[in-house]
């Protein structure tokens, strides 16, 4: 699928691809990959190309829609198993024994994390509580301020 966004290819090979998403219309997918390219656009990853996008203001976003479509569809859909495999593996972890009480919003909050987690590891833990107890006085008297 992502040699659909960053090659040229004929119409044929395109179709043959495409047709397995039904969320797709080919023809109209062609033409606004032509537009994309007559226009210049950045197609040079699916993330340059989500980036753009993003940019474009929403009249002129809305005349790629096939565009967009084709881009939400790569950067979901896992690129092979190996990737959901290791999702299950790591809610299996999660959800230990010791947590089979928890609810499900709590468990996904875990998991996002656990996902995130290098967006996570980058994070000011010392900033983070001293908004948690700047938010009630008896937190600050409790665990008063941590030092930066």
């Amino acid at each position: 699928m992502e040699q659909i966004l960053l090659e040229l290819m004929n119409k044929e090979s395109l179709c043959s691809i495409a047709e397995r998403y039904p969320e797709l219309d080919t023809d109209r997918l062609i033409v606004q990959l032509a537009m994309m390219r007559q226009q210049d656009l950045p197609m040079s990853s699916v993330d340059a190309t989500a980036v753009k996008l993003a940019s474009l203001e929403p009249a002129v976003r809305n005349m790629f829609d096939q565009v967009e479509q084709l881009v939400r569809l790569l950067l979901t859909v896992p690129s092979s198993n190996a990737e959901a495999e290791r999702s299950f593996s790591a809610l299996r972890r999660l959800k230990t024994y010791l947590r089979n009480s928890m609810r499900q919003d709590r468990l996904n909050h875990i998991a996002l994390l656990h996902v995130h987690q290098d967006r996570l590891d980058s994070l000011d833990i010392r900033h983070i509580a001293n908004e948690i107890v700047d938010k009630c006085n008896s937190r600050l008297i409790t665990f008063g301020r941590f030092l930066d």
